[in-house]
């Protein structure tokens, strides 16, 4: 039974500077056929397909999203973890995950 509310979408994903979880996919990108239009479901898509180790590399312990991380969509625009919950994804969209480290 179909409630008509969610599509499935392509949306593009992108590992910058993220090792941990572009080793776990074996790529430093992908496509996802997604049913969502949140970040939070692209989240949990790629911890369905992939696991444990991609979980804890977007969260810390407490289950809050790893504050170095950043999330750019198609490539202008950051999105904060606050937003994450919103339905913002269009159908190919580009989401990339940017590991940010600091240098010193």
């Amino acid at each position: 039974m179909e409630s008509g509310s969610e599509e499935r979408m392509k949306i593009k994903v992108e590992l910058k500077g993220f090792p941990i979880v572009s080793d776990v996919i074996g790529k430093k990108s992908l496509e996802l056929d997604i049913d969502g239009r949140t970040l939070s479901d692209v989240i949990e898509n790629l911890i369905g397909l992939y696991g444990t180790k991609v979980k804890e590399a977007f969260y810390d312990e407490k289950g809050r999203f790893d504050p170095i991380i950043q999330v750019a969509l198609n490539g202008k625009t950051f999105v904060s973890p606050e937003e994450f919950g919103r339905p913002i994804l269009q159908d190919g969209d580009t989401v990339a995950f940017l590991l940010l480290l600091a240098g010193g």
